[in-house]
């Protein structure tokens, strides 16, 4: 699945709102995502997981972008999940504007 415009423009505006970063590009389709995220060199990448899609996108963009924090949605937008190369993905319990932000800041 790939983050709906309607879920790109509120995520952008709750981490516009809460957190200091910009937002310097929205990606379609996954042909060479990791060669293309290393020329914009981002701090944070929002990925969208299909249904029955697990967490190697998201770990090998990690693996591809070292410096970035990497945040795998679930295909319904219901949970969101942080890489982590050893548990293979770590759970955020909800995906509230709260949590959103601290994971991003790494709280």
């Amino acid at each position: 699945m790939a983050i709906t415009r309607l879920l790109g423009d509120i995520i952008s505006q709750v981490v516009a709102e809460q957190a200091p970063i910009d937002i310097v590009a929205r990606l379609h389709g996954r042909d060479q995502l990791p060669l293309r995220l290393q020329s914009l060199a981002p701090d944070l990448v929002l990925i969208g997981l299909c249904e029955d899609e697990g967490g190697a996108i998201a770990l090998s963009l990690g693996d591809a972008l070292p410096r970035a924090k990497v945040i795998a949605l679930s295909h319904d937008a219901h949970h969101a999940y942080l890489p982590v190369p050893q548990r293979h993905r770590t759970t955020l319990i909800d995906l509230s504007p709260r949590a959103l932000i601290e994971a991003i800041r790494g709280s």
